[in-house]
């Protein structure tokens, strides 16, 4: 399971994986757009390198000089710059790529195998998706104008918190297959679904998604508590879940470690699969180390309103029996 850890320590956040766009400015004119304009008007081009005509004020001189000879101007020639070579910035990393990247390179300097699946086999292949209808399409277009037109949200969900405008990182969140999830989740009420999406990046920024790093929570999975590994036969992401190797204090950063695994999940997701196979395992599991009622909630909580249509799958084996669940929540 340290394998495992050296992974999740190894995967990076969303915020290292967007390159910057840089646009040429249209108002700039290149050397070859100058020299046309020497080329075509030269005339007009002088005119405006021509000395103005002083004006001189009437006063009578004391005696009549003459003025010595200018010195002819001698023509430089101007030097040659080369101009830098245009090259083409290569297509930024996916976080699927870098990940994978990451492993290949420890598995090689270690010569030890980390994660035995990097990919789903290839007889695995996501479900496939049904197309929209016309009234879906006209729902998801009017859904799409709205979310293209918000410029700030709050940065709390505290009363008068100051807003920001949505970074580069948060525009890349909101994509077609983002905007359908809340769409599919809100049951196609568009004014339903435009509450949430911007709640869920109220929330983001208030929860610190992307301050949450690999090195913050790599206390909380010494222990191995919860696994990244492999992927079920549709392509999903499978997150293993070992409440029995608990190895902290409750505290919010448990959470938090729970939320950096999903994100982490969530790129590991190949393309046309959007959801995670989870897996929680309560073999030799305890009333200390099970999550309490409050987490249960708030784990609920995040991934009913944060990652909606997210779990694909989840199974629970080695649970206790009715009786023992009554016997454990009073107890609590």
């Amino acid at each position: 399971m340290c394998n495992l850890i050296s992974a999740a320590r190894a995967a990076p956040t969303l915020a290292q994986v967007n390159a910057a766009s840089i646009q040429p400015n249209p108002k700039i004119l290149t050397i070859e757009a100058m020299a046309t304009l020497t080329e075509t008007a030269p005339d007009a081009v002088m005119s405006e390198k021509q000395e103005p005509t002083p004006v001189v004020a009437a006063v009578e001189p004391a005696a009549a000089t003459t003025a010595p000879a200018e010195p002819a101007a001698v023509a430089v020639e101007a030097p040659v710059v080369d101009e830098p070579a245009v090259t083409t910035a290569p297509a930024p990393e996916t976080p699927l790529v870098k990940i994978k990247s990451a492993i290949t390179q420890e598995e090689a300097e270690t010569g030890k195998k980390l994660v035995p699946f990097l990919a789903p086999i290839a007889s695995s292949k996501p479900a496939p998706i049904a197309p929209l209808t016309a009234d879906q399409e006209t729902k998801y277009a009017a859904f799409l104008a709205h979310c293209t037109e918000i410029k700030s949200v709050p940065v709390s969900t505290g009363k008068d918190a100051a807003t920001r405008e949505l970074d580069e990182t948060e525009q890349i969140w909101l994509t077609r297959e983002c905007l359908l999830r809340y769409l599919r989740a809100s049951k196609w009420d568009v004014a339903t679904a435009q509450k949430r999406i911007e709640a869920t990046i109220v929330w983001r920024r208030e929860y610190g998604i992307v301050d949450h790093t690999a090195d913050y929570v790599s206390n909380e999975n010494e222990t191995g508590k919860q696994v990244i590994l492999g992927y079920d036969k549709e392509c999903r992401p499978c997150l293993y879940l070992n409440p029995a190797r608990q190895n902290t204090e409750r505290s919010p950063r448990q959470l938090h470690h729970l939320v950096f695994m999903l994100e982490r999940v969530v790129d590991l997701m190949p393309v046309g699969q959007e959801t995670l196979a989870l897996l929680v395992d309560f073999n030799s599991s305890s009333k200390s180390s099970n999550p309490s009622i409050a987490q249960g909630r708030e784990t609920l909580h995040i991934l009913q309103n944060h990652y909606p249509e997210r779990l694909g799958r989840a199974l629970c084996i080695n649970s206790m029996t009715l009786s023992q669940a009554a016997i454990r929540c009073a107890e609590c």
